[in-house]
């Protein structure tokens, strides 16, 4: 596909990259299926582990984080659940975007067409930070085909992101320096993510064709008519003590669960309690699909 919106700086910086991105993988079960999902925005690779038919648990990863990240959750969740990992479009990756995406509710259009080309209903949304916020404008949005939603430490979604984030991402503008190695560790709070994270920026062109990542507003928030639960560390690059206190205010319903110690990490970090928060959401509204 020769136009391309979202893209590696070139087919070397693709290959060094993809080096860092399979050896992530590669922690991870061999898929069942790869699918190259079209959409009216560009290709999305999807990893199927288990079998068509089963409960359908959709991972969407953090900021340049790409479906590598997912692997504690793969091994474990694919056990009792089909799960499907997605690199997002505009992203380092496998998926190619081959059209701008300009708001949130595009962003959410397409997500939407990855499941309806999969043929999926009643889906289970999991969503890691970045990810938490393209799942919750989704929901908003898009919702019909969803059963559930959980947001693991999202990002700008029930709290703002902080003065430190901002500042660490605007550091990887050098990607090989300590002080942005350093950085993408604090923002990560895991080495082997760090280093994805790093290359990313090192060898792929900035993201300049999806959405900014803006608050959501309160009115998003409740009009969310999915179940919700929120999964928030306490180590992190926003203050969740606060997102907790809106959550309080704004949309009550929401389940919540904080980790005080937990990094941005909290998928890998502690995926025992993280995959049974996944699994016991997920067996209780089985009912909506």
């Amino acid at each position: 596909m020769s136009f391309r919106i979202g893209r590696f700086k070139s087919a070397n910086a693709r290959g060094r990259y993809l080096t860092h991105y399979e050896q992530l993988r590669a922690l991870s079960p061999q898929p069942d299926v790869v699918h190259d999902v079209p959409t009216e925005f560009g290709t999305v690779r999807v990893y199927q582990h288990g079998p068509d038919g089963g409960v359908s648990v959709v991972l969407i990863h953090g900021f340049f984080l790409t479906s590598a990240m997912w692997w504690e959750q793969v091994a474990d969740l694919a056990g009792d659940s089909t799960v499907y990992v997605v690199d997002a479009l505009g992203q380092p990756g496998e998926s190619v975007q081959s059209k701008p995406m300009f708001t949130p509710a595009d962003s959410a259009r397409c997500i939407e067409a990855v499941l309806e080309g999969l043929a999926l209903q009643g889906v289970h949304l999991v969503g890691h930070s970045y990810g938490g916020w393209l799942a919750t404008h989704t929901a908003a949005m898009a919702p019909h085909r969803l059963a559930s939603v959980t947001l693991v430490d999202p990002a700008n979604t029930v709290a703002r992101l902080s003065t430190r984030f901002w500042m660490s991402v605007a550091l990887q503008g050098r990607p090989g320096s300590a002080r942005a190695r350093r950085a993408a560790t604090w923002i990560t709070g895991h080495h082997a993510l760090a280093t994805l994270f790093g290359a990313g920026f090192a060898e792929f062109k900035p993201p300049l064709r999806t959405p900014p990542l803006r608050l959501i507003s309160d009115q998003d928030l409740r009009s969310v008519d999915v179940p919700v639960q929120v999964l928030l560390a306490g180590n992190t690059v926003h203050d969740s003590e606060k997102g907790i206190a809106r959550i309080r205010s704004v949309v009550p319903h929401w389940r919540h669960q904080l980790w005080p110690n937990a990094s941005h990490a909290l998928p890998v970090e502690l995926p025992g309690e993280v995959n049974a928060f996944i699994r016991r959401f997920v067996t209780e509204h089985l009912s909506r699909q």
